[in-house]
């Protein structure tokens, strides 16, 4: 037999007396692609920050690459030499700084007694890890430069750059998040290449279709421990892999049927909003509706959401109920907001969370003003109502005082949403918001979505994800080159969407 390529064996992580990781293993064979799924809270990410150093493993665990056992904690400097190399969410790269750079850093070569960087040797290692990757991209191009799919290429260059063919390990840490649909054929396509030389390759990815498409065998967690390793993914479909992340049958509701609202007078009232590739969008949705957005990737469905709620440059107007109409022109989210228009955005940490604060901070900042005076901000109400927002929303663990950042992704966003649902907001605009999010969180995410319209918000669902806007929404729109070409009205299923979507049927449905 041979040698695995990463052996875990017993890995736990205790932290404040609280396990969160209990005698994890693992086990990935030579060139296969092996998937680590689990709810967020599940123990993944734990996991991967003690096989990458960042945490520090309780005492009992070991972990070996190619059959040699490797310290813990594991120092982050010596994982590259140890056979383990790493690929994050962001993907990790410095914009303003060349292909060179980015792929080099730390591991630069040098010219003798003056310890310059040799910047000839450090392009020549570039240009081959490139040409085995099978792209062609200049050393000296600044990354702020590159298509997203060469962006994908130069963060695989970093983790595959001076190693020996076929040995080791790359984690893929969530890493197709930041990749868009259009570049992600050519990322699976690397990892192939990768795999095909006897690398193993580890995902962790809440997308259950890729998953799907691209392993070999998955491994799921589930409360911190191993519930199953190793199942062939020939033996699964997404049902399947959902009972092994929930320990339960996972599939949506349908929240229309099981959350009826009523429509009600008022509402939101888009006019000619434009801007990039949205040529100019026109509808209402009333109090008490779900009315959703989607589009294929030239549509312009991924500026549609910011440009509704003036986060970022267009044109055209809303009006909310019968206050004055908002006019847009540059970003005017403070005017959106006062008029009661709550935006849920795709980049939670960038745009939608202070990662540093603590849950209470995050939670209670929008409500300051109008809940607080000047002089006095009070303390009670803001304990009572993040509280009930923990509550609420089943955030674990149910901690106001904890940082954001210490949260899972699937908490994160319950915290986003109960930030903004506490106002009780006239609109609510939500931007693919089970982007990244597991199984479990999805469901929480999208009854609240349609709770808020049972409340009386007109609620907003931009997305990609049919089976989400069938779950939730009345009404759906397709966009095409920037405008609504087609509607589709209940009963709704993510087959008609799909189809609506990606085809050319016949008039309007």
């Amino acid at each position: 037999m041979s040698t695995p390529r990463l052996e875990v064996r017993n890995l736990s992580a205790t932290f404040t007396g609280v396990t969160v990781l209990d005698n994890a293993y693992l086990t990935l064979e030579p060139g296969e692609v092996h998937a680590l799924v689990g709810q967020n809270g599940s123990g993944k990410s734990t996991l991967i920050k003690l096989i990458s150093g960042v945490y520090k493993a309780d005492h009992g665990g070991e972990v070996y690459v190619d059959g040699q056992r490797i310290g813990t904690p594991v120092h982050p400097s010596s994982l590259h030499s140890q056979g383990l190399a790493f690929v994050h969410q962001d993907l990790g790269l410095v914009p303003d700084l060349t292909v060179r750079e980015n792929v080099r850093v730390g591991r630069h070569a040098t010219r003798g007694f003056t310890r310059l960087i040799d910047k000839k040797k450090d392009a020549e290692a570039v240009r081959k890890t490139m040409e085995f990757l099978g792209v062609d991209i200049k050393p000296e191009t600044k990354v702020g430069a590159l298509v997203p799919s060469e962006r994908v290429a130069v963060a695989i260059a970093r983790a595959l750059q001076e190693r020996v063919p076929g040995s080791g390990v790359i984690v893929f840490d969530e890493s197709s998040r930041a990749i868009p649909p259009d570049a992600l054929d050519e990322f699976y396509g690397h990892i192939k290449s990768i795999t095909a030389q006897g690398t193993a390759v580890l995902i962790v990815s809440h997308n259950l279709r890729e998953v799907l498409k691209i392993s070999d065998r998955v491994t799921a967690l589930r409360n911190g421990k191993v519930v199953e390793m190793g199942v062939p993914t020939s033996s699964l479909d997404e049902a399947s892999i959902t009972r092994l992340v929930l320990g339960r049958d996972g599939g949506l509701d349908d929240f229309v049927n099981t959350m009826p609202s009523e429509v009600r007078e008022g509402g939101i009232t888009i006019k000619n909003i434009g801007g990039g590739r949205i040529a100019g969008v026109n509808s209402h949705i009333s109090r008490g509706e779900v009315v959703g957005f989607t589009g294929n990737l030239d549509s312009g469905l991924s500026t549609l959401a910011p440009l509704i709620a003036g986060a970022i440059p267009g044109g055209g107007s809303i009006q909310v109920d019968d206050q004055p109409e908002i006019k847009f022109g540059k970003p005017n989210s403070a005017a959106t907001v006062k008029a009661g228009v709550a935006f849920i955005p795709q980049d939670r940490h960038g745009q939608g969370l202070a990662t540093e604060l603590t849950v209470q901070e995050n939670v209670t900042l929008p409500h300051l003003r109008s809940r607080g005076k000047p002089w006095w901000i009070g303390q009670k109400w803001q304990r009572e109502e993040t509280l009930s927002v923990l509550d609420a929303f089943n955030v674990t663990p149910a901690d106001r005082k904890a940082a954001v950042s210490t949260f899972s992704g699937g908490n994160q966003q319950k915290v986003l949403m109960g930030k903004w649902l506490l106002g009780g907001p006239a609109v609510l605009i939500l931007d693919d918001p089970t982007q990244a999010v597991d199984v479990g969180a999805r469901s929480s995410v999208l009854s609240s979505a349609r709770q808020a319209a049972v409340d009386g918000a007109a609620v907003i669902l931009c997305s990609s994800e049919v089976e989400d806007l069938a779950a939730v929404c009345d009404r759906v729109h397709v966009l095409e080159n920037g405008i609504v070409v087609r509607t589709l009205k209940q009963p709704l299923s993510a087959d008609d969407i799909l189809a609506a979507t990606y085809s050319k049927p016949k008039g309007t449905l």
